[in-house]
């Protein structure tokens, strides 16, 4: 409720930045500017706020449709090699055979797409980055790894809670809400999250649950 209450005067003394820049001189562009970034810093945070409200209630669990993983993947990973590669990095993707699932498109691919910016966002140039698709014990098997710095193992846990930051990455812009909504998503569709170490770098991995436990009600 704060979130939505918030949004719109934020969004309103966004809008009059917006209005004011260009008739200041150079320094108050620049102050307008920087608070143009912090606002909308803000309302990142708020929408990410209100989207993991609407996962965890489930109300669309009731609207899931047919939804192909490979196709989410191969999109994603077409949109965001560019990306990884400007910051030198490589983006690989594999994908086997894997049958399509029941749930939400838009947050199957906001789920994929958080997992790949944080291994961008959080690697530096020369990590590769490598987006896996399979099929185990007739269950599609989701994987997100690199060869970064990883997470220290006592803190796995932790970086699914909201805004929790580790201690490395608290100059990195961003809420931190990214695998908060990741693991609301992975919930939603009855999946699990494993965060291991990928010797080096971190490896996430999202189980989907075999079409017969799919397909009890709940």
């Amino acid at each position: 409720d704060i979130a939505h209450d918030l949004r719109t005067p934020l969004s309103r003394l966004r809008h009059q930045l917006e209005a004011a820049r260009g008739r200041t001189g150079p320094e108050g562009n620049a102050v307008i500017e920087q608070s143009l970034a912090e606002v909308d810093a803000i309302l990142e945070t708020f929408s990410a706020l209100l989207r993991i409200s609407q996962i965890e209630a489930g109300a669309r669990r009731a609207a899931f449709s047919e939804v192909s993983l490979e196709r989410i993947l191969s999109t994603l990973s077409e949109a965001y090699a560019p990306v990884a590669e400007d910051r030198g990095q490589k983006l690989k993707t594999i994908r086997a055979a894997v049958p399509p699932i029941q749930g939400d498109r838009e947050f199957l691919t906001q789920m994929a797409a958080n997992l790949i910016e944080n291994s961008i966002r959080h690697c530096p140039p020369g990590v590769e980055i490598s987006v896996t698709l399979a099929l185990e014990n007739g269950a599609p098997v989701m994987s997100i790894a690199d060869t970064g710095p990883g997470i220290p193992e006592r803190e796995r846990e932790n970086v699914l809670r909201r805004f929790y930051r580790l201690e490395s990455s608290r100059t990195t812009p961003g809420s931190e809400l990214g695998l908060a909504l990741v693991k609301a998503v992975a919930d939603l569709h009855g999946a699990s999250i494993e965060l291991v170490d990928n010797s080096p770098g971190l490896r996430v991995t999202v189980r989907f649950p075999p079409p017969e436990e799919r397909s009890r009600p709940t």
